[in-house]
């Protein structure tokens, strides 16, 4: 599955929003980075200044039961499974300056990929990905303020649903809450910046921008005889959407911080609707350890907007979020719940009350450069407001497992097993269905 590909770095090793903080070296972290970096050794540590290029290459093999992301009704006579193999290069470049003030990781691969039975589905993708972390350059100016910018992209026939192993704890991207889309022509762009600014030892301004888009192409699920079906299937909707947040952060305490935001999202789906949403956050962070770490938000939003041409009324939505964070030399957990307005992805123009569970797992095992992996997600959303019909909801469910040897410094293999359950409704019609993936991939940094 999509969501599993993007995991396990078949090419589509990142996407979406910015995330304070970095990889080995204090590298800027490129959001969406899959547990890590931990099946990736192109992400070094750096402690030198200057340029460093770093090419990679993966090959991978695997069974997919199910290429077309589809229901039995929309694949009548068509044999969904199939093995693939994938050969995804990739560069990446580290820059830090002379008086290390800022620091670059970026990088840019190619994704090919060729079907044993579905020849038609052979495809070749990319994707790139910059974390700019400037903190050190605006502390020349304000010592202490940060200031991180990310753009991460990608083009792919497999969009994903949900991002396995995130471990930032926060929100990676607005448009990946759990809807899982048939094969289709998919490209997407985010860009995201976020800023702080001390007033004193204990308060900080915080602001941070995201604008975000995906653009639905050529589906690739073969028609079936009924022409509903297909007509429905077909129905997705590309879109853009812009989040804003600004307010203030307090240490309260060597353990606890407090924070108080006023947020808002606008979103834009062309000729069947736009909506935003606009209100308040109350946030606590507190560590319980070096090692733990724990974060609460919740808020209220007023929904407003107009969907097919008609305007609703104004709405009051909740959202919150919980995040469960554990990061020592061995170990890292993460286990995140979030519940909010998210757009609609396909069928028609709604606001939709989603709700997600994500979980990550890294662990070092007894076996010396064995690496365990295991990531679950969970999202199911509704239409809300006065709009809501009850006509439009999705439900999906995925996880992996996965065991990487790093054969060198330079060599990873990995072997993962990924399952996912959708169930997409629209009226009455249900297009649900399973996905069984097993992979194995072999990676060879270059430097």
């Amino acid at each position: 599955m999509a969501s599993i590909i993007l995991g396990m770095g078949v090419g589509l090793c990142s996407l979406s929003q910015a995330q304070m903080g970095g990889m080995g070296g204090g590298m800027p972290s490129i959001p969406g980075t899959a547990f890590g970096g931990a099946t990736d050794p192109s992400s070094i540590q750096v402690t030198t200044d200057g340029l460093r290029i770093i090419p990679s290459v993966q090959v991978s093999e695997r069974y997919d039961s199910n290429v077309f992301f589809a229901s039995k009704s929309q694949l009548q006579g068509t044999v969904p499974g199939d093995f693939i193999t994938t050969v995804s290069p990739q560069v990446r470049g580290l820059y830090t300056d002379h008086d290390k003030l800022v620091k670059v990781n970026a990088s840019v691969g190619v994704v090919g990929s060729y079907y044993a039975n579905n020849t038609g589905l052979n495809y070749v993708g990319a994707n790139a990905g910059v974390g700019l972390d400037m903190s050190d350059l605006m502390s020349q100016w304000r010592p202490g303020a940060r200031w991180t910018v990310s753009d991460t992209y990608f083009y792919s026939p497999q969009p994903p649903a949900f991002l396995l192993g995130n471990q930032s704890g926060e929100q990676i991207n607005p448009l990946l809450t759990g809807f899982q889309a048939a094969r289709t022509n998919t490209s997407a762009n985010s860009v995201n910046t976020q800023l702080e600014l001390p007033l004193s030892s204990t308060v900080r301004l915080t602001g941070s921008y995201t604008h975000s888009f995906i653009r639905y192409g050529a589906s690739q699920v073969p028609q079936a005889s009924t022409a509903q079906v297909p007509q429905a299937a077909a129905a997705l909707i590309s879109q853009d959407t812009q989040a804003y947040t600004a307010g203030v952060l307090v240490q309260a305490s060597i353990q606890d911080s407090i924070s108080v935001d006023f947020t808002s999202s606008d979103f834009d789906q062309g000729r069947l609707g736009a909506f935003s949403t606009k209100g308040g956050a109350l946030g606590w962070t507190h560590r319980f350890s070096p090692a733990v770490s724990f974060k609460a938000t919740g808020g209220v939003r007023e929904l407003s907007g107009q969907s097919n041409g008609v305007r609703f009324p104004s709405t009051i939505a909740p959202f919150s979020s919980v995040a469960i964070l554990w990061k020592d030399p061995t170990t890292s957990i993460t286990l995140l719940y979030q519940s909010g307005i998210t757009p609609s992805l396909a069928f028609s123009s709604a606001a939709m009350l989603n709700h997600s569970v994500s979980f990550s797992l890294t662990q070092n095992t007894p076996i010396r450069d064995l690496v365990g992996l295991l990531g679950a997600s969970y999202g199911v959303a509704n239409q809300f407001g006065s709009n809501s019909g009850g006509a439009l909801s999705w439900t999906t469910v995925g996880g992996m497992g996965s065991l990487v040897y790093r054969v060198t410094q330079k060599t990873f293999l990995a072997l993962a097993y990924s399952y996912q359950n959708v169930d997409n409704v629209f009226g009455e019609t249900h297009f649900a269905y399973d996905k069984h993936v097993v992979q194995l991939n072999l990676t060879q940094a270059f430097y």
